[in-house]
């Protein structure tokens, strides 16, 4: 039965062969229209869909977060449909809750379920606890790019501007960029409008530092006034009270016990100073604004990494030529030597094959039909992978090498 299918395949494929060439050709061009769509990874989406969750509460202890914002949050995510696990963890001042759900939960409807939750318990949370966060959605090995900004000695530009520069011009333009998820900074020294309190002068002029610190809070904001109505038209009132200089906040009204007004300056020295440091940055021994790029799930690794690439090259251009620009981790590099060492494989197969055909059976055209062969079962494997919904990462690839090698030691 199987050896007459056998010969009646062979023989229709030898009496139509043209017919078989034309289905190569077709199967060939359908496979690299695949194959230029396929999405590149370094590894497969091995963990389950997880939801993160992140509160910070300047000013409490760990004790303090666990209980009054830690622990509310964990109930209300622990009764949801597919989870299967909650993972917590609370420092000073922050709050990280990790909701992992079932292997085939939905993601997006997953973090929908989590935000409708975190809003029900917003109001039993501390006063001076941010609104909980909702991490943005990253694969689990999403950090592509990562980039370390430096300074050169006896350059214009300060520790404070580095980081301001990183901040407003790098982050909001790639994140521009299509497959971009998030851009997180490390590092540098961020600005803070600093009031700090000449002790001698407060006891002299009698304010409280609680006056100082409503006045700053006051100085720090905007109100509204209502509408003025005449002559047919409507004016919008509105108190600007924003401070933008520290000039500014100097000059902002305090009252001393009897009532007086004095201005902040006076019982206090206001500057632009570096805020207080909870971690740091730094490349070759150098103090540095650190740059991680990382991207959603199921978008093309290398794609995405040459437009992040182009886009940081077009804004390095306009820096100072005292800030310097290094790459320290590019997770393309390792997809690209998969592909190499595939295509290399390849290259050396078709060669050997070549020869030993041309050199034992004196016959171009079998030489041309088993050289065919081989990257034709390649674009069909890959054909296969893309109906069962795979990717192609550096594993499936290092398969296609040792798939290609099994496949000339049976030829």
């Amino acid at each position: 039965m199987f050896e007459r299918l056998l010969n009646q395949t062979l023989h229709t494929s030898i009496a139509r062969r043209w017919l078989v060439v034309v289905a190569a050709v077709l199967i060939t061009l359908w496979g690299l229209s695949i194959l230029s769509r396929m999405p590149l990874d370094v590894f497969p989406q091995f963990a389950p869909p997880q939801v993160d969750v992140q509160t910070t509460a300047d000013g409490l202890e760990p004790e303090e977060v666990e209980q009054r914002i830690t622990v509310p949050i964990e109930s209300a995510v622990n009764g949801l449909p597919g989870v299967e696990t909650v993972r917590s963890s609370s420092k000073v001042g922050l709050s990280k809750v990790q909701v992992v759900f079932d292997q085939n939960a939905d993601i997006n409807r997953a973090r929908q379920s989590v935000a409708e939750r975190l809003q029900q318990i917003e109001a039993e949370l501390p006063a001076n606890a941010s609104a909980p966060a909702i991490s943005p959605l990253v694969s689990p090995l999403g950090t592509i790019l990562q980039y370390a900004f430096t300074l050169k000695g006896g350059g214009p530009t300060t520790p404070i501007e580095l980081r301001r520069i990183v901040a407003t011009t790098f982050n909001n333009q790639i994140l521009e960029v299509p497959g971009v998820s998030q851009v997180t900074i490390y590092g540098g020294e961020e600005a803070q409008q600093q009031i700090q309190i000449d002790p001698q002068r407060l006891k002299a002029r009698q304010v409280s530092l609680q006056a100082v610190a409503d006045a700053a809070r006051a100085a720090s904001s905007n109100a509204p006034g209502g509408f003025l109505i005449a002559g047919g038209q409507e004016k919008l009132i509105r108190a600007s009270g924003q401070a933008s200089s520290p000039e500014d906040l100097a000059d902002s009204v305090v009252t001393d016990s009897q009532g007086q007004a004095l201005r902040i300056g006076d019982v206090a020295e206001v500057r632009l100073a570096s805020a207080l440091k909870r971690g740091d940055g730094s490349f070759n021994g150098k103090p540095a604004v650190v740059l991680m790029i990382n991207k959603q799930p199921d978008i093309d690794t290398p794609r995405v990494t040459r437009e992040v690439e182009e886009r940081i090259a077009d804004i390095s251009k306009t820096l100072a030529s005292d800030i310097q620009v290094q790459c320290t981790f590019r997770q393309a590099s390792f997809i690209d030597t998969a592909i190499k060492n595939v295509s290399g494989s390849l290259i050396e197969g078709i060669v050997i094959v070549s020869v030993v055909m041309l050199l034992f059976l004196m016959n171009w055209r079998t030489a041309v039909i088993t050289l065919s062969a081989i990257p034709l079962s390649l674009l069909i494997g890959l054909m296969l992978m893309r109906a069962f919904g795979l990717e192609i990462n550096t594993m499936t690839l290092g398969g296609l090498v040792v798939a290609i090698g099994r496949e000339l030691g049976l030829r």
